[in-house]
């Protein structure tokens, strides 16, 4: 077995979410894909992939082996195009726009690590939690969470975000804890307003594959998810955070989950790039350095597909 190959093919699968389509974008058949992770499974002596009829999954050992294959495919992969092509280091000015939570946490800490690695390129990073127009506003790359009804962007997925449903303990104190979901509506909820449909983002909850959305009084509403952690913070109701948001919060006991037996509905997220544009080097380096770092960094705040 070569293990390069394998571990190529390991990452396709869980990015393209099949066999079959990482069989066709490998150029290879699809019991040979399935023989390199079968031969890569038993080498490592535990298994990466639950697989069934309609999804491939990854096991907890699965997601950690990929966070490190992908960043090692990522650079062979980047030092082949160099060599083959002859051509330099990428260079020039990068234009990208992620939300304001995800640049503040993720990026902004890591950023100089890619400046490090491509001393000439220059970045503009755009933090907001509204859908920019990639094409009239002139971004190469953005982070998008939710569905891509927009036919004139080329995307990458990530994985999908996880949320939490949560409190403060003072309004805990003040109004009490919430034992079942039908006791939601008694409540107030710090409502956020979704840039893609600009509609406040309904609370749901599900459990057993069933999901229920509840009617939630909101006193507070805001468009910026860092205000909405901060009026949670400071106690002005329920409110529904990503799980990487929340995380650092729960642990402290600055915030309490509310109803942990019931799931919040998952968010698609993607790598998004305009496809009237040919891309640029500069624009595929940053797309496989923040795919590769997001699973790094949220890679256990991200639900199995």
């Amino acid at each position: 077995m070569d293990r390069f190959d394998a571990m190529r093919a390991f990452v396709q699968v869980l990015e393209s979410g099949s066999y079959t389509k990482a069989a066709l974008q490998l150029n290879l058949h699809k019991a040979t894909v399935s023989q390199q992770i079968q031969q890569l499974e038993d080498r490592l002596g535990t298994r990466l992939l639950t697989r069934t009829t309609r999804s491939v999954t990854p096991t907890q050992e699965g997601l950690t082996y990929y966070q490190h294959a992908c960043t090692i495919v990522q650079q062979v992969d980047e030092v082949e195009t160099m060599l083959r092509k002859g051509t330099s280091a990428p260079a020039g000015h990068l234009r990208v726009d992620v939300p304001v939570a995800m640049g503040r946490l993720v990026f902004a800490p890591e950023i100089r690590h890619f400046l490090e690695r491509y001393p000439k390129i220059t970045i503009e990073l755009g933090c907001t939690d509204r859908a920019v127009d990639l094409v009239r506003e002139g971004v190469d790359c953005a982070l998008r969470g939710g569905q891509l009804p927009d036919s004139r962007l080329s995307a990458r997925r990530v994985g999908d975000l996880r949320f939490v449903l949560c409190a403060a303990p003072h309004y805990i104190e003040q109004h009490g804890l919430p034992q079942a979901p039908d006791e939601l509506p008694r409540h107030h909820q710090i409502g956020y307003v979704l840039a893609s449909t600009g509609k406040l983002r309904p609370v749901t909850l599900g459990r057993d594959g069933r999901e229920t959305e509840f009617d939630v009084p909101a006193r507070f509403v805001t468009t910026d998810s860092a205000a909405a952690l901060s009026a949670g913070l400071d106690g002005l109701g329920i409110v529904v955070l990503a799980e990487f948001v929340a995380s650092h919060h729960l642990t402290s006991g600055a915030l309490v989950r509310v109803l942990p037996g019931w799931s919040c509905p998952s968010l698609p997220l993607h790598l998004v790039t305009p496809t009237t544009r040919r891309r640029a080097a500069r624009v595929q380096a940053f797309m496989d350095w923040a795919h590769a770092l997001l699973l790094r960094r949220m890679g256990t705040h991200l639900a199995a597909r």
